[in-house]
């Protein structure tokens, strides 16, 4: 059986990936090696992923509440095992794209590093709303408990289990 994704995981990927992210640029900074660019659309990726887990999971939490729709229980594991790994990328990619922005603050006055920063901040808000969005799907495909009178009614007459 599959845990719910704790926040301290979430909160202990994003600050070792931004920590890792920012050593190794700098050190390539400090040897004067150009900085690794962050694409103006790197947080298109992330921002279809969320929208397209949101549609998923609305899906699954109709099928908990058994109203219509074309999910499957098996589709159904599936996408909480995509929320689940969007969730954890997404920390990691907010690790990154946080560690990113940084490095471009001191120098926002030169063209470069302010492309860069619009660019890795819009990453980074794309990526912190893909996890709050996996948050919110792995939470919607949570499976009701079970009706406690169902587990323990037994028909009249049945024997008591020793």
């Amino acid at each position: 059986m599959m845990g719910r994704t704790s926040w301290q995981l979430l909160l202990a990927l994003a600050a070792g990936a931004g920590l890792i992210t920012y050593l190794v640029l700098s050190g390539l900074d400090g040897r004067g090696l150009l900085p690794v660019p962050v694409p103006a659309l790197s947080g298109l990726g992330p921002a279809t992923l969320a929208a397209v887990l949101l549609a998923l999971g609305r899906n699954v939490r109709r099928m908990i509440k058994r109203q219509p729709t074309s999910m499957t229980p098996i589709g159904a594991a599936r996408v909480v095992m995509l929320a689940k790994a969007s969730a954890l990328v997404g920390a990691a990619m907010v690790g990154y794209f946080g560690a990113q922005l940084l490095l471009t603050l001191d120098n926002l006055a030169a063209p470069l590093p302010r492309e860069q920063a619009w660019a890795a901040g819009f990453a980074l808000v794309a990526c912190l709303v893909l996890v709050g969005v996996a948050l919110l799907v792995e939470w919607w495909c949570r499976v009701p408990p079970e009706d406690h009178d169902r587990k323990t009614a037994r028909p009249s007459g049945a024997p008591t289990p020793a």
